[in-house]
């Protein structure tokens, strides 16, 4: 009975099917964008804007509007003087071609290596490239749509110059909202909300004045936040700049989160206030708990 309903469903698939184009792997207009990535590799800027129209448009990842031909031009001068270029076939994949009916020209798919081999340092930069061309009738591209990761590439690129990035840094993590969450404790008097957020085997460290300390333990570290809080009527941490959360990929790595801040506070035994600036550095495990804090006082 199944093979029955299927048989019975087949006329209906293909009455729904409307064919709206020819696909090719061989086509004029695909010998277009090869020879642009021969001229990549070794051509000119003549030979470059010639196969394009003056008004194309080059899209890449995450571009909100489209690049122009003559920064495409830059671009592959400036790969052509620091790196030797070489754009090949993703093997097995195979282009495809597209010309849709009615229209007199042809869109080019592709997936394809692309490698270059820094001239001054000898280190290799290879990144997956897909590509969609619009080639018109007259066979000049007239739309260039790149997609590769940026950040991937970029990230080679300054290694190849000898420019190892060691991280990355965020302006909003969730990390930074328990460094908030923390301030927030200690403004309302809370020593033991702010406990939660450490770590029972973490070490804490003061330094920059006389009240300095190392290695301290958390039940010396809730110690002081009581004694603080104590010894002020007020807290007021007004953050100065904003928290940067940094992953580290060297070394042991792992996040930490910096941040700078003027604290303002009302002593209970005087009523005098007074300003401090603070800078705090947080070192996070992968559960959300602080392993370390350092804390710098001017």
């Amino acid at each position: 009975m199944k093979r029955i309903a299927l048989l019975m469903l087949l006329p209906v698939l293909a009455i729904g099917q409307k064919k709206a184009g020819a696909v090719y792997h061989e086509h004029p207009a695909y010998d277009v964008v090869t020879q642009s990535y021969r001229i990549w590799e070794s051509g000119s800027e003549e030979e470059l804007r010639a196969l394009y129209t003056d008004d194309a448009k080059i899209w890449g990842p995450g571009d909100k509007e489209a690049g122009t031909m003559d920064e495409e031009v830059q671009g592959m001068l400036w790969w052509q003087k620091n790196f030797d270029i070489l754009i090949t076939n993703m093997d097995p994949a195979k282009p495809d071609i597209i010309q849709y009916k009615g229209e007199k020209g042809a869109w080019t798919l592709d997936w394809m290596i692309f490698t270059g081999i820094n001239k001054e340092s000898g280190d290799t930069v290879t990144q997956p490239l897909h590509t969609a061309n619009y080639v018109n009738e007259d066979g000049k591209i007239t739309m260039t749509v790149n997609y590769f990761d940026r950040e991937t590439l970029g990230a080679q690129i300054q290694e190849s110059f000898g420019l190892h990035r060691n991280g990355r840094v965020f302006d909003e993590h969730p990390f930074i909202e328990i460094l908030k969450e923390i301030v927030a404790g200690w403004e309302a008097g809370d020593a033991d909300a702010m406990a939660t957020h450490f770590a029972e085997d973490c070490k804490f460290h003061r330094l920059g004045d006389g009240d300095g300390y190392r290695d301290k333990d958390l039940a010396f570290r809730k110690e002081t936040w009581s004694a603080g809080i104590t010894g002020t009527s007020s807290r007021k941490m007004n953050v100065y700049g904003y928290p940067d959360a940094i992953y580290y990929e060297k070394g042991e790595g792992g996040w930490e989160i910096l941040s700078w801040w003027n604290h303002t506070f009302v002593s209970t035994e005087t009523g005098e206030e007074d300003t401090v600036f603070l800078h705090l550095s947080h070192s996070f495990n992968n559960d959300g708990k602080i392993t370390r804090e350092v804390l710098w006082v001017d």
